[in-house]
């Protein structure tokens, strides 16, 4: 079975009840590409790089002096385009630079000392229940808190339109168990800074609002579902 990535979870929850058995078979079988009008190229990592990059950026170095540059860069690209679709993509990623000016990367930091690391492509696949999840973290960053070594990960996870919070949360939630199972013996997992970014509509959640029941625990739900149609 070919991987699956969180956005086709969301792709299939999002789909009437009479839709969903054929797209869970297509899920299941790969025997074609899956496609969904809401995860077409507008929703895909490449139409998003430069908004997403930038942020990567921001947030990496602590520099939310980066989003004017690329922003001015991106309206000369408008400008200079012809094609009205074109026009569009660099449009929306200046109007999520413009709206990520106010967000708060801050509080989503434990420590001014973190050391990033990367992830293993190996260690980017998570099985859950026979399936294999696609999970690509931007960043993983260890720390020390109360003496002890701590490990915390974001996710940016750029989408047309954005996402719902649940939704969102399959995403933290995937995020999370990734850690569980591949760094547990090494970190401690904190659930405070486990966290999703929804980089369209600049809205975040982190695991411990999940663990609370304040937002759902949806993949094993949803997994069950697909296996059963």
């Amino acid at each position: 079975m070919q991987k699956i990535a969180i956005k086709e979870l969301v792709g299939f929850i999002r789909r009437s009840d009479r839709s969903r058995k054929n797209y869970a078979i297509k899920l299941k079988s790969r025997e074609a590409k899956v496609k969904d009008e809401t995860l077409s190229e507008e929703g895909g990592g490449d139409y998003w790089v430069t908004s997403t990059s930038c942020i990567y950026n921001v947030f990496k170095y602590d520099n939310d002096s980066l989003y004017d540059p690329k922003v001015d860069e991106l309206r000369v690209k408008h400008e200079n385009a012809t094609d009205t679709r074109i026009k569009t993509m660099y449009q929306r990623n200046i109007d999520i630079l413009s709206s990520f000016k106010e967000f708060e990367f801050a509080e989503l930091k434990p420590s001014d000392d973190l050391k990033f690391e990367k992830v293993p492509k190996a260690n980017k696949v998570l099985e859950v229940n026979g399936f294999p999840l696609f999970v690509n973290p931007s960043f993983l960053f260890s720390y020390e808190r109360n003496g002890k070594q701590e490990l915390g990960a974001l996710w940016l996870i750029p989408m047309l339109n954005g996402f719902k919070k649940y939704e969102l949360g399959m995403f933290c939630e995937v995020l999370y168990r990734l850690l569980i199972e591949n760094y547990a013996h090494k970190y401690q997992i904190s659930p405070d800074f486990c966290i999703a970014v929804d980089t369209y509509s600049a809205q975040k959640i982190v695991y411990s609002e999940l663990l609370t029941g304040s937002v759902p625990l949806l993949i094993d739900k949803t997994l069950k579902e697909i296996r059963e149609l």
